[in-house]
């Protein structure tokens, strides 16, 4: 089986590392392209080097935030693939690729791109509604941003009233500049694959039309961590705690801050690392805050953010939107580490409770609970671990993503 997969790779989060875990997972088990833009960043492109693939490098631009690939500069790639695996959210290029062949299209799902516009918020972190995107849902999603930025300090009061009646011209324009680039993108998709339970439920019920489509859920294998630490069942706990998530507001930076302030009560001598939010504006709030303990880095090298995590007596990831799958949790668990999490998309469906972390409800003195918890009770590596790979399996994982390709193409 002739696979292509397409990544845009201008940034390395969480989709565009599970893609790379997938293909060297499936190296020796299919045939196997990749084609991503030529201003592919540096970080994405290094790890493409280390695969033993061909990779293909196209123009590409980006409209509303989605990158669009100039596949017609590939014809002879699409006709040479059996599947085109679209693995993140260029969704937009399924169109572009049926016009040249009528080849199998299918897309991974690790965000709500397709659903919405503003995905990455996400109708302003409050809830997963059931009924397709709108002019008025867009309204709601800018003005629950500008909320959430004016409570924590971010925006004067002043200027949220301005931009919340602003928002009631810039969201339809969004919307109707958004339903005309995706005009006909969702018919070009002929199968879906879901990276949990939680991110396949709120698509189908945002768009019942993809409940008939030939679709899988496949966790993310998660494999990385393991590639610069091997966990000792012996190995001890530090006296701190990780938050790795940066400074992207629907992760919940500022809840943690929050929580923080009690729990540094609590436990005086343990210390919080907030990994990529050094000079951004989660450090600005914390020394408004006047908190103690909290150590801001960079992005850290791979093996460094592996080692951190790895001593950590727990990591946290407090997000506010409806996670799609929650990579660094189970990053964590890999090493042994517990997680604590909000119960926000697909948290609840990889973190067991009281086996390989905590769940809390996306509140600040909740978050505090967990965490004070997580940090008091005694915990087991090899029991995290083990339960970690029974719960998400990397084996399991392309197979059940080989089956799916192969079934769509029978």
């Amino acid at each position: 089986m002739k696979v292509l997969a397409l990544s845009h790779g201008l940034i390395t989060g969480g989709a565009q590392v599970s893609t790379l875990e997938f293909l060297k997972l499936m190296e020796s088990r299919a045939e196997l392209s990749l084609l991503t833009c030529d201003n592919v960043g540096e970080p994405f492109l290094s790890q493409v080097r280390s695969l033993k693939i061909d990779v293909y490098r196209v123009p590409c631009k980006t409209v509303m935030g989605y990158p669009i690939l100039e596949v017609h500069e590939v014809q002879k790639l699409i006709e040479w693939a059996d599947v085109v695996w679209i693995t993140d959210e260029i969704y937009l290029v399924a169109l572009r690729v049926k016009r040249l062949r009528r080849v199998p299209v299918v897309a991974h799902l690790h965000s709500y791109a397709l659903i919405c516009p503003w995905w990455a918020a996400f109708y302003g972190f409050r809830e997963v509604c059931s009924r397709r995107c709108s002019p008025w849902r867009i309204v709601r999603c800018k003005q629950g941003v500008n909320l959430e930025l004016s409570r924590i300090g971010l925006l004067s009061g002043g200027r949220a009233g301005i931009y919340w009646l602003l928002d009631f011209i810039k969201g339809p324009s969004d919307f109707f500049r958004w339903g005309k680039l995706m005009d006909g993108v969702l018919d070009s998709i002929d199968g879906f694959i879901a990276v949990s339970e939680a991110t396949r439920d709120i698509h189908v019920r945002h768009l019942p039309e993809l409940g008939g489509r030939p679709s899988a859920v496949v966790y993310n294998p998660v494999t990385e961590p393991l590639e610069y630490v091997r966990p000792d069942p012996e190995g001890p706990y530090g006296s701190y705690i990780v938050y790795a998530s940066g400074s992207n507001l629907v992760k919940g930076p500022h809840l943690l801050l929050e929580a923080w302030s009690a729990v540094s009560r609590e436990f005086r001598d343990l210390k919080l690392y907030m990994v990529g939010c050094k000079s951004s504006w989660v450090e600005s709030v914390a020394k408004k805050m006047n908190l103690k303990n909290v150590v801001f880095t960079e992005r850290l090298p791979l093996e460094s953010y592996y080692r951190l995590m790895y001593g950590a007596r727990a990591v946290v990831m407090p997000s506010l939107w409806p996670e799609p799958f929650g990579r660094i949790p189970v990053e964590a668990n890999r090493l042994g580490v517990p997680a604590v999490v909000t119960n926000r998309g697909a948290l609840p469906e990889i973190i067991e409770n009281n086996i390989t972390g905590l769940v809390s409800k996306a509140r600040s003195e909740d978050f505090a609970n967990a965490i004070v918890k997580v940090v008091s009770q005694g915990w087991d590596r090899d029991k995290i671990i083990e339960n970690s790979f029974k719960r998400i399996n990397p084996d399991r994982a392309v197979d059940s993503l080989l089956k799916f390709f192969e079934e769509l193409l029978r």
